[in-house]
């Protein structure tokens, strides 16, 4: 058991780097240079709000936020 922190806690460190190195990768690729740049933008912004607003839905139920061991 007394490995599984450290395991786990370098999973979560991997995690977090790749999605930093994939948000780089899309503002340089994406964002940067092109006569796509405006509809590009506007589908991520899309993206980001129905993200949020299923966040928002799933979190109406505040069980989950108050004891997530038991929700799941």
């Amino acid at each position: 058991m007394d490995r599984i922190r450290p395991l786990s806690a370098a999973l979560v460190v991997l995690v977090v780097l790749w999605s930093a190195g994939a948000t780089v990768e899309l503002f340089v690729t994406t964002f940067s240079v092109g006569a796509n740049v405006t509809p590009a933008m506007v589908t991520v912004a899309l993206l980001v709000v129905v993200l949020l607003a299923a966040i928002a839905v799933g979190a109406r139920n505040r069980r989950w936020l108050a004891n997530p061991r038991s929700y799941w």
